[in-house]
């Protein structure tokens, strides 16, 4: 498999929000595969850290790439940066997280997950799609999510931007196929990772079992020219595809009645004392940075 992989896949592949997390455990399984990995990310320390594991212990080469990919631009210059390297595969995995009630949530913190969730991936998949169709082979992994399956209360934005990037990856399986190229989905549900624990909900007060993230990004990579979309999971799976035999609204209904349970104290309510002020940025560990209580930031 693995030399089939990078044959259709190789030489390089390029992996955004690497440096933790199911970014980080896909650009390990791809470097695993034998590709060398292009890690883009924010914090290039943790990537130079990241890279020299890679070229030690795979024995591939790696190139790191800063972004910030809030700011206008940083698709293309991350596109600019590998100019020179042959891509053939690409996968835009960062993103950010809000959670709270929309109208209690701050609106640029909004505005900026859409910049980030929607946009790049949209900016990337269009760059490098047009780069991989001249090509003639080669692959795209988007990464959505479980809740991109239905309307989510208290994470009504996010999800709605993560079901974007599934119909969006659904009709680009079928555009760029023509041209030779591997379009899917990763839709993971809750993931074992620092991310988890920093943001604003306790899904451990949810019917919801955490899969491990090197099971997540093999799920996805061995999805790659088989399946338009795929989610990790068994219990995962049956949340996803229950909206095809249930009312519409129900599931709505039912993950916003849990997500409220799971709310932790401090997460943006409408009337709280949280919706008043906007806290200074500060950073917490992981995989993610926090602009406010309700906003995670992939890295």
């Amino acid at each position: 498999m693995s030399n089939a992989f990078k044959e259709k896949y190789g030489p390089w592949a390029l992996v955004t929000g690497a440096s933790a997390g199911i970014g980080r455990e896909i650009a390990r399984e791809i470097a695993r595969r034998g590709l060398n990995v292009v890690i883009v990310a924010r914090r290039e320390e943790l990537l130079n850290s990241i890279a020299e594991k890679f070229r030690d212990n795979l024995d591939v080469e790696v190139r790191v790439v800063t972004a910030d990919f809030s700011r206008p631009g940083a698709s293309q210059a991350v596109f600019d940066a590998v100019a020179d390297l042959d891509i053939g595969l690409v996968v835009p995995n960062a993103g950010i997280e809000v959670s709270g009630e929309f109208i209690a949530t701050d609106l640029e913190q909004l505005n900026r997950l859409n910049r980030i969730n929607v946009v790049t991936p949209t900016e990337l998949a269009h760059l490098f799609g047009r780069r991989l169709a001249r090509r003639g082979h080669g692959g795209i992994m988007l990464v959505s999510s479980l809740v991109a399956y239905q309307g989510t209360p208290l994470l009504a934005t996010y999800a709605a931007g993560k079901a974007y990037i599934l119909s969006l990856g659904e009709a680009l399986n079928v555009e760029l196929g023509h041209q030779g190229v591997d379009v899917t989905v990763l839709s993971p549900g809750v993931t074992d990772t620092d991310m988890v624990k920093n943001i604003a909900v306790d899904f451990s007060k949810m019917p919801l079992i955490a899969e491990l993230p090197w099971h997540v990004a093999r799920t996805g990579l061995n999805a790659l020219g088989r399946k338009a979309s795929v989610v990790p999971g068994l219990l995962n799976k049956a949340y996803a595809f229950e909206n095809r035999f249930l009312p519409r609204m129900l599931p709505t209904k039912l993950f916003g009645f849990l997500l409220r349970r799971a709310l932790k104290p401090g997460a943006p309510v409408w009337g709280s004392p949280s919706t008043e002020s906007v806290p200074a940025e500060s950073v917490v560990p992981g995989d993610r940075l926090a602009l406010v209580p309700s906003a995670k930031n992939f890295d």
